[in-house]
This record gives structure tokens, C-alpha cells and sequence, in this order.
């Protein structure tokens, strides 16, 4: 079974992407800041991230540099949703 973290702080994409990734193959955590996804990565082994750039508390920029750094997740796919240009 892969760990999915979905992070993003509009629960409307949250809830549409945990929806498309329901699968009996994926456990999916949520979060809704970075901080929060920073303490999922903590709890749990997180096999994929898909995540915003533009969260309270952590940008998901800075999310990616601490579960890098920190947790030596260098080999995890992150997969940034972003409504920048």
C-alpha cells in the first residue's frame, strides 16, 4: 500500500483529490498547512506529496526543503500544485 499525503489549504481540491485517489492501493493522509504536513511526514512513512506552494504557516517550497533536509526524503516524489505562473 503507497502513503499519499495530499496538502493544500482549500479543503474543496483536498476532498477532489482524495476522492480521485481512493483506491484500495493508497492510504491517503490530509493536511491543510505545512506545519500539518510536516508533522504527517514526521508520523507517517509518506511514499508520494502532492502539495500547494501558496500554504499558511509553510509555503510548499520551504515544506520540500525541510522534508529534504530533515527527514532525508530526497527520494520521495512531490508533486507541487500551484495556480502561479
Amino acid at each position: 500500500m503507497a502513503n499519499i499525503l495530499i496538502c493544500d489549504d482549500d479543503v474543496d481540491i483536498v476532498s477532489a483529490l482524495k476522492i480521485y485517489l481512493s483506491n484500495e492501493d493508497y492510504k491517503i493522509y490530509t493536511a491543510f498547512t505545512g506545519k500539518q504536513a510536516l508533522d504527517c511526514v514526521k508520523e507517517h512513512e509518506i511514499d508520494l506529496v502532492l502539495m500547494d506552494v501558496m500554504m499558511p504557516e509553510m509555503d510548499g517550497i520551504e515544506m520540500c526543503s525541510k522534508i529534504i533536509t530533515d527527514f532525508d526524503l530526497c527520494h520521495t516524489p512531490v508533486v507541487l500544485l500551484t495556480a502561479l505562473t
